[in-house]
């Protein structure tokens, strides 16, 4: 009954893997597409968020390809525990980098990207940014909000205010 509980539990986490892996790849395939409808878009990040984010791609990719390769190595050497801490790091690194991913913030001469949406500044209304590194605005008479903490506030309010 264990062992048939932990193979669905780690079907699960694969269809995690698969699921968040597929968000960053379209993130990732997002931001190269916008970057060739406007050159002039770059990531607004303080210096905090250029080392968080620099380093959680690292571990990301470390992690997520270890993670694989121990997945691989524990199904070609019948160790189920091995198999299933790769699957677990792999998922883990996934889900952490899914979400990061989700919110980064890049600006330009008249966009903005946030996570895989592209805003056009003349068409924002109520931009409000709220003490708890939070943004909030109102676009095509939808809120939206995103964190601020790794992104450089001066430089996304001068291009806002433009």
């Amino acid at each position: 009954m264990a062992e048939i509980l932990l193979s669905i539990f780690s079907f699960l986490l694969l269809i995690i893997i698969l699921w968040f892996t597929y968000t960053i790849v379209n993130i990732v395939v997002t931001i190269f597409r916008c970057k060739k409808l406007d050159k002039s878009l770059k990531f607004c990040f303080n210096t905090t968020g250029k080392i968080f984010y620099g380093l959680l791609t690292i571990l990301y990719i470390v992690g997520f390809i270890g993670g694989i390769g121990a997945m691989v190595y524990g199904l070609f050497n019948d160790s189920l525990t091995i198999y299933r801490n790769g699957l677990n790091v792999a998922a883990f690194m996934s889900v952490i980098f899914g979400y990061s991913a989700s919110s980064l913030v890049m600006i330009g001469r008249k966009n903005m990207m946030v996570g895989r949406m592209m805003i056009d500044y003349r068409k924002l209304k109520k931009v409000n940014f709220t003490y708890n590194n939070k943004m909030s605005f109102v676009y095509a008479q939808k809120d939206y909000s995103f964190s601020t903490r790794f992104i450089d506030k001066t430089e996304l309010r001068k291009i806002i205010s433009k």
